[in-house]
């Protein structure tokens, strides 16, 4: 009776929660070849760590055979400090780093996922280029055909293998980026730098201190000009001083006599 009990409260407990982001819907799940995935993510983190907590997730990343597509970095003068990133994570390493993302000191305030479907766009390159495969295969046969030709239907017919062979580079390149859409991950992530609340905010402070020395630089820079306004008509103004002061003993030494 006893054995029965265990066993039937181990499998219990084995089918309780298997895996916390599946619930949670952070799991990225099996990959769609049609469809492209991007999560989007939020994480509150301490201000002070903000820069290298963005950079530490960067590197996990990496390590798991990310791409970084895109970062960014603000610290405003007036509000919170920002950052941005977005990445594409191999299917086999999301739920992997969504954990490192979730882990503390960070706290994710918002996800979301978004799904793309891209199998029209797909399709309509798939047809292009077998359509333009079979176009160079014909032109080809018809260049290696040892039937009379002209010159100008020779000409004629390596421009339009040009042109084929062009277009179906074109659409071979643009099928590879649907593709490079659809097998990797797309994860997009705003941080917000927050204040510890029982902490104290400086940034006030801070401000205040910037503004004074923008006011101290403003004021030299006021005296700087002034100054050069004023030394180029020194000379002038020393002269025309001379010049009124040697006026004026004269009349005095009139006076006198």
């Amino acid at each position: 009776m006893w054995p029965m009990a265990l066993l039937l409260l181990v499998a219990l407990g084995g089918c309780g929660r298997p895996n916390d982001f599946a619930d949670s819907g952070l799991s990225g799940g099996a990959p769609d070849p049609r469809v492209e995935v991007k999560h989007f993510f939020t994480l509150e983190v301490p201000a002070v760590d903000l820069e290298a907590i963005q950079r530490k997730h960067v590197e996990e990343c990496t390590r798991l055979g990310c791409e970084l597509t895109q970062s960014s970095l603000g610290r405003p003068n007036q509000g919170a400090a920002k950052a941005d990133t977005a990445l594409r994570v191999p299917p086999q390493s999301y739920d992997a780093f969504a954990a490192i993302l979730t882990a503390p000191p960070a706290r994710m305030t918002y996800h979301s996922v978004k799904s793309i479907e891209l199998g029209a766009p797909m399709m309509d390159q798939e047809k292009r280029l077998a359509a333009k495969t079979k176009l160079r295969e014909r032109l080809t046969a018809l260049l290696n055909d040892q039937s009379v030709k002209t010159a100008a239907d020779l000409i004629a017919i390596e421009k339009e293998l040009a042109q084929a062979q062009s277009e179906i580079e074109s659409a071979t390149a643009q099928l590879d980026q649907l593709h490079r859409r659809t097998d990797l991950i797309g994860v997009n992530i705003s941080y917000v730098g927050v204040v510890n609340r029982f902490g104290l905010d400086l940034t006030p402070v801070y401000q205040a201190l910037q503004a004074v020395g923008q006011t101290i630089v403003m004021s030299l820079s006021a005296l700087v000009y002034t100054l050069a306004a004023i030394v180029p008509w020194l000379p002038i103004l020393a002269v025309l001083v001379w010049l009124l002061r040697r006026a004026l003993r004269r009349r005095a030494a009139a006076r006198g006599t």
